[in-house]
């Protein structure tokens, strides 16, 4: 019998954001990359721009590696019904950055 695969994806968020309830608080959605190249370009994007913020002060940006549970059609019903964190089978931080004025 084939198992289900298990996808990785890669995404990046605020260090504030980062822990239990991470993938259980949908008010701000996230984008997710195939690629890590393409989430840390974009994560370095947005840290030039918070840096470039001197009226506020922001966390530090963490990339994340993100594995799903197996892609099954119960898995796919849960994303659909539960929203994503229902197929997040384990997230790591693989990159911090500060974000600093300069």
């Amino acid at each position: 019998m084939e198992t289900a695969p298990t996808l990785i994806f890669y995404a990046y968020t605020g260090k504030s954001e980062i822990g239990e309830d991470r993938w259980t608080d949908r008010t701000l959605p996230d984008y997710f990359y195939e690629d890590k190249d393409a989430a840390r370009r974009d994560m370095l994007g947005l840290h030039a721009q918070l840096e470039a913020d001197h009226a506020n002060s922001y966390p530090p940006l963490c990339l994340e590696r993100i594995e799903t549970v197996p892609m099954t059609r119960s898995a796919i019903m849960a994303l659909l019904n539960d929203g994503v964190g229902a197929i997040i089978g384990s997230y790591q931080v693989i990159e911090e950055i500060d974000v600093k004025h300069r």
